[in-house]
């Protein structure tokens, strides 16, 4: 770190010099323009002058069998352009892993595609979106989840538990987008302004992200356990508690840490309290339950208690904001 003095000019403006070696170094002389930006935390960051729109970064993959898998790594590193090349005709199946993969990216579209060549881009401007409204977006088609897949498991309701689990491919989509866009902003500062977040907020945002998916994860091997067994009256009235303390407790954990309220932090523990009793009530009478039906129910239980875990461990992301 250097320290330099202040100059004051007669007419009160402050000077301040700048290291000759980092002028020579991004192509500064004499006439040259430069911008400053007062960040959040009060320090003025100096930059040689850029051009706005920044140029489109490029890829280039072989056509290989982790096709699908690569594209998804790409585009959540950022890159814009990702282009699929073989010196040979591409096959069939690996172009449909393509376009599977870009039906699982928010924005990302196939551009151009020959024998030889597939082109993709993404089509989201990052500066544009807003960390908040994702995460927001997340919760609202995780929560509704969580209640539909234990509906679909008490009333042995295929059809329901088939819709939950189709749901979670949006979910997935929803949360690449925000750790693309975390992962932007972390390594651009310019960005990181633009969208008005610290640093620190987007590794909180990108934990909530992380803790939402999962949650809703569980919500699906709630729906996959559902049989045409029917479950016993008793293990159902339980159940159904269980499922509207857990989603009360979640929407408590994550409104608490978006909105910053604490309040929300204690009616969350609350629920948690009451939700780990009702648990040992469902585990108590799992001996009753007709035999088919124990290992998925052993399963349901073990994935809602999970959901508990994991509305905790959000809500705690509220004392560290």
């Amino acid at each position: 770190m250097e320290l330099r003095k202040l100059q004051r000019t007669p007419d009160g403006t402050y000077l301040v010099t700048i290291p000759k070696a980092w002028a020579k170094r991004v192509g500064l002389g004499p006439g040259a323009v430069v911008s400053y930006e007062e960040r959040q935390d009060g320090r003025l960051l100096l930059s040689p002058k850029i051009d706005e729109e920044r140029p489109p970064q490029e890829v280039t993959l072989d056509a290989s069998p982790l096709l699908r898998r690569k594209i998804i790594e790409q585009y959540l590193l950022g890159y814009d352009i990702i282009r699929v090349q073989s010196k040979e005709p591409i096959p069939a199946e690996l172009r449909e892993e393509a376009r599977k993969a870009s039906k699982r990216l928010v924005g990302l579209e196939v551009l151009e595609e020959d024998s030889r060549k597939i082109v993709l881009q993404c089509l989201v401007e990052p500066s544009l979106l807003v960390p908040e409204r994702i995460l927001r977006r997340l919760e609202m088609l995780s929560m509704p989840m969580e209640i539909d897949a234990t509906q679909a498991f008490l009333t042995s309701n295929t059809e329901l538990a088939k819709s939950v689990i189709e749901r979670d491919e949006e979910v997935d989509r929803w949360y690449f987008l925000l750790v693309r866009l975390v992962r932007a902003a972390i390594a651009d500062t310019y960005l990181l302004e633009k969208i008005k977040v610290s640093a620190v907020d987007c590794l909180d945002f990108r934990l909530l992200a992380s803790y939402i998916e999962t949650f809703a994860d569980y919500a699906v091997t709630v729906a996959e356990n559902t049989t045409s067994s029917p479950v016993p009256r008793d293990q159902q009235v339980i159940l159904e508690k269980v499922g509207a303390a857990v989603n009360s407790m979640y929407r408590d954990a994550v409104g608490a840490v978006l909105s910053r309220d604490m309040k929300l932090v204690s009616s969350a523990a609350s629920n948690f309290q009451d939700s780990k009793a009702l648990l040992s009530q469902g585990e108590a009478g799992i001996s009753k339950v007709p035999r088919p039906l124990v290992d998925h129910l052993v399963a349901v239980l073990i994935a809602l208690n999970r959901m508990c875990e994991i509305s905790v461990d959000i809500s705690d992301l509220t004392i560290t904001r």
